[in-house]
């Protein structure tokens, strides 16, 4: 008799949460369906690093305003294990260094997780979103490094951008945005 009401309740609806998941080379990509009472949304995100390392990741939301207008930017995500500090300081400037000739800024946002874990994100500037994804698609290697007066800080990711243009096409066209990457031009005339 208790067996009834549990299979009753296994043949209730589920809100369906779909993950769809590709690899490039050394990039991976995530579609998922979010669903709200409001609104179904499919994020989408590429990225590279994990398993112990930080994160560099690009996300874009179905429906949001994409391309020229806005591009995704790319951040640096670190997770520490319990008690333990990340090697990004919340305030701390970060350099994304692509092959040594290109380099972009972003500021550390540090906090402790709802599960008391230490968590670090380091965002480029939006005006540097598209400049960074051009050269991205046509680099080599990303090193990510604390930004230290007069010396050249401590590296925090060296990550590979092989399969990164195929990985952002992916995420782009996964959640309906334009492919073009062409800065927007504003007639104030």
């Amino acid at each position: 008799m208790r067996l009834l009401p549990c299979l009753a309740l296994s043949l209730l609806p589920l809100p369906a949460l779909a993950t769809d998941y590709w690899e490039y080379q050394d990039w991976s990509v995530a579609a998922e369906i979010r669903v709200t009472e409001q609104h179904d949304w499919r994020d989408c995100t590429a990225w590279t690093g994990g398993d112990g390392l930080p994160l560099l990741r690009l996300s874009v939301t179905q429906g949001d305003v994409g391309p020229p207008e806005t591009y995704p930017q790319l951040e640096l995500f670190e997770s520490a294990a319990r008690h333990y500090p990340t090697q990004v300081q919340n305030g701390q400037a970060i350099g994304f260094i692509i092959d040594r000739e290109a380099v972009f800024y972003g500021i550390a946002n540090g906090e402790i997780n709802e599960e008391g874990l230490a968590e670090a994100r380091a965002q480029i500037r939006w005006m540097d979103a598209l400049n960074s994804i051009l050269w991205m698609q046509n680099g080599q290697r990303m090193e990510v490094r604390t930004v230290v007066p007069y010396a050249a800080g401590e590296m925090v990711l060296d990550a590979s951008l092989a399969g990164f243009t195929a990985a952002y096409g992916k995420m782009m066209d996964e959640c309906g945005h334009s492919l073009e990457l062409r800065k927007l031009e504003i007639d104030y005339n």
